[in-house]
């Protein structure tokens, strides 16, 4: 909503930006509500980790992948960041799939517990890698990739 707000419009990069934090979400929320579940179950919230465990550990790792590949090729791609950010990103997003893949390996409270408490930083370590990719870049430089992608968009739709 920022971004948009910023910029006054919905293209692909504030869209990218968009996905990113849509997918974060999974994970860090398995990984709270893991622990939670009991007093969800009691309290009658139809969550998934209450309703399908398998599904909850599985969607952890899913959108753990899929913010792999929204910040090495989305978001370079969308003129978001650099290709720089898509090579220091791999590091962090590497770490949240390795959590996500052990919480889904042995669903317990320590494995979950890492998972979320990794998520609190892993929000604000790929917004600061984001602006640091982008500081030094002209104007003229994002706008050019920018006119490229939106180009290769038409294309697509027509």
């Amino acid at each position: 909503m920022g971004y948009a707000a910023a910029t006054g419009m919905l293209d692909a990069p504030s869209m990218c930006l968009a996905a990113i934090l849509y997918s974060w979400q999974f994970p860090h929320f398995n990984g709270l509500s893991w622990n939670l579940r009991g007093d969800y179950s009691k309290a009658g919230y139809r969550v998934m980790c209450v309703t399908n465990e398998r599904l909850c550990r599985v969607t952890s790792i899913r959108h753990s992948l899929a913010l792999v590949g929204l910040c090495s090729i989305g978001a370079p791609l969308t003129n978001l960041t650099t290709i720089t950010f898509a090579l220091d990103s791999l590091p962090v997003n590497a770490y949240l799939c390795w959590l996500a893949y052990k919480f889904y390996r042995a669903p317990d409270a320590q494995n979950s517990r890492r998972l979320f408490f990794f998520s609190l930083f892993y929000l604000p370590l790929i917004m600061t890698l984001m602006v640091v990719s982008n500081y030094g870049r002209s104007e003229a430089q994002k706008r050019t990739i920018s006119e490229q992608f939106q180009s290769i968009s038409k294309l697509i739709s027509s």
